[in-house]
């Protein structure tokens, strides 16, 4: 491989050759016509919206086959009393029958 000596610029033409440079790339750059712009658009557009769908079924698919590894599981709940089965009566909450004093206020000194 050959070795390239090259100048270092002058002082003040970095900004000023680097703006040229940059112009001159920029001028070599072929750009795309409007009905390719279209179609690659198209194409892009495409893509995503099936990668979505397709990444979308996934989620949903794991989410469907995991679910039961983080869920609590909900106990068996029994079955309803018939009709023929004799109702049990709940105990009746009544009140007491001695009355609650509150202590008479101290007074403040």
């Amino acid at each position: 491989m050959a070795n390239v000596v090259s100048e270092p610029p002058a002082e003040g033409s970095e900004s000023g050759g680097y703006l040229r440079e940059v112009w001159s790339e920029l001028r070599k750059t072929v750009w795309p016509t409007w009905p390719e712009l279209r179609q690659m658009t198209g194409v892009v557009i495409v893509t995503v919206v099936l990668l979505g769908a397709f990444l979308g079924l996934v989620d949903f698919g794991l989410t469907a086959l995991l679910a039961p590894l983080y869920t609590t599981p909900t106990p068996a709940v029994s079955p309803a009393p018939s009709a023929t089965a004799p109702a049990t009566a709940a105990p009746s909450a009544a009140p007491s029958s001695t009355p609650t004093a509150t202590p008479p206020a101290s007074p403040t000194p």
